[in-house]
Parts: C-alpha cells; structure tokens; sequence
C-alpha cells in the first residue's frame, strides 16, 4: 500500500516492501514512477527490504523549496530514510536519470552504500549525446519539443490536464495490473510532474559535471546493466528511423553504458537481450541476478576469500 510521510515539513509519498538486512532504494527515472517497480519490488522483499518513493514533484510527493537537483534528490532520500528509521545498509538501484542520482548518492555516503545497480543509466558524459548528428530524428521530435509539451502541462490545472492529456503507455506498462494502471494515469496527469522535470532536465548537464569531477565511488560493488543495442537499433529502423542515425546513437550510448564500469574496482556488465530502456518491465529477472551479484561480491569482500 502505498503511503505518506511528512520529511521536513513536506509529504512524500513511498511504499516499503519485505524485510533483511540489506534495503534495497530504488531511484527512478526522469518522469517514472515508481508504481513500475512495485512487481519486482514484491519478488525481491523475499530476501531484501525495498523502498519505493517517489522524490519531490512526483506522485504524491509534494515540491518542496529544493531546486530539483541531484544533489537535493539524495538528501531528500536520507532524510526519508530517517523518518522511516531504515538503518540498514544500502544497495542503490538507479534507472536512467535515477541512475545519475544513484551516482552521486553512493559517492557521498560511502559508509552505508554498499552496492550500486545502475539500469541503462544517464551518464556523467550525458552532453557526448547533444554532439551527435541526427538531423532526422531531432526533426521528428527534440528535446525543445519535449520542453514545450512539458512547460504547457506545467500551466494547466490538474482538472485541464485530465480532460486534455490521455496518457500513452507501453505495452510493458498496459500489462501491470488495473490499480496500478488507474495510479499511473493520475501521476501522468499532474502538472506538477511536467513543472519538475524541466527542472531536472535544466539543471542535469550541470549535476553531471559535478558528479564526473567527484570521481569514483572505489570498491563498492558495482553492476552496470544495458540495453539491447541491436534490439534497439532494429526498433527504430521498423519504426521508420534512418539505419545511421539510430545506430550512432545507440552505438554511443552502449559506449557511455560500458565506461560506467570505471566508477568502481568491482564492476560487472549485464547486457539485457531483447530489452529496450524500460528494462525493469521488459527483462526484472536482470536486475535480480544484478542484485544477487552484489551479494556474492559482498561476501567475498568480507570473507577476503
């Protein structure tokens, strides 16, 4: 079920899965909620306690007097995590933007992270992404369009927002289960989802560049999970994007995934076949095997074995 805490004066909306001695904090996407995670979440509070949230802006989540930054992002999650008392020691699992988060969270609290899980996450060399030259497909839709959509929705009230925008849902999110279904078309109908994420996406060349500069995060373990190129890149050609252009840009985010292995000693690739970015829908199973590895490299850290 989910629920709502006051922290620091503004409510912020989470559920909490199972119980162990690891906890699991999941950091979605720029503009995901976290009700995609609740299926997973559920398998994985067999073994582990997980914590969905959904971070200022989002859901239920009020906006605080924070710019929605990464750096408030973390600190908005430690402060939950002490409203909530969870002390237990932390395995990060950032998915895109969330991913980015997730960086910058486990450099800072090195004490009590003691995995990372990034799912086809933003890199810190996200602004590679910009220089590339795809005419066409910045044509058929740019970044500029995505602001435009989300500065209009931002102005609407919430009432305007649910008579003119029909959210479109993926196959992988048609399929989640009718309660989740009819939470995620209210959170895709609040203005004050659309209001943050050009916050977030305003400010993120700049996080990245902060977070490149604070290096690694040593010898946490690590585990990097990508899509499928190939997979991504056939996508795109049937759905009538230009060969070169599809295949640069996802040649170069495969790059940018592989590099990612660099942000600690005890890193591990996972690539997730048949799977495009929505990975924790399309292929959970390789975010489970992920989790179970940071386990294993837990242990044998520990044991020195």
């Amino acid at each position: 079920m989910n629920r709502v805490i006051e922290v620091n004066g503004y409510h912020m909306e989470y559920r909490l899965f199972g119980s162990g001695e690891r906890l699991i904090v999941v950091m979605t996407g720029m503009g995901g909620s976290f009700e995609e995670w609740v299926s997973l979440s559920e398998q994985l509070s067999e073994s582990y306690q997980v914590l969905l949230y959904h971070r200022s802006g989002y859901g239920e989540s009020e906006i605080n007097m924070r710019s929605s930054r990464t750096s408030s992002h973390l600190l908005e999650c430690t402060e939950l995590l002490d409203a909530l008392q969870l002390k237990q020691p932390i395995i990060l699992v950032g998915h895109s933007y969330g991913g980015l988060c997730a960086q910058h969270m486990a450099k800072l609290i090195l004490d009590r992270v003691v995995g990372v899980v990034l799912v086809d996450s933003t890199s810190h060399n996200l602004s590679i992404l910009d220089e590339l030259e795809t005419p066409i497909m910045d044509g058929q839709y740019s970044d500029e369009d995505w602001r435009t959509m989300c500065r209009s929705y931002s102005n609407l009230s919430k009432e305007e927002l649910e008579r003119l925008h029909q959210p479109e849902l993926s196959l992988e999110q048609q399929g989640l289960s009718s309660d989740v279904l009819a939470r995620l078309k209210r959170f895709y109908q609040s203005p004050q989802l659309y209001k943050t994420m050009l916050e977030e996406e305003s400010f993120w060349h700049d996080d990245a560049s902060i977070i490149k500069q604070m290096g690694t995060f040593s010898s946490i373990p690590l585990i990097v999970i990508g899509r499928d190129s190939e997979a991504m890149i056939e996508e795109g050609i049937n759905g009538g994007l230009p060969e070169a252009e599809i295949r640069l840009l996802e040649e170069t985010w495969h790059d940018l995934i592989h590099k990612q292995l660099r942000l600690s000693n005890q890193s591990e690739l996972i690539i997730a076949e048949k799977a495009g970015h929505q990975i924790h829908l399309q292929r959970p199973d390789t975010i489970i095997e992920a989790i179970h590895r940071i386990e294993q490299a837990g242990r044998i850290k520990t044991t020195g074995s």
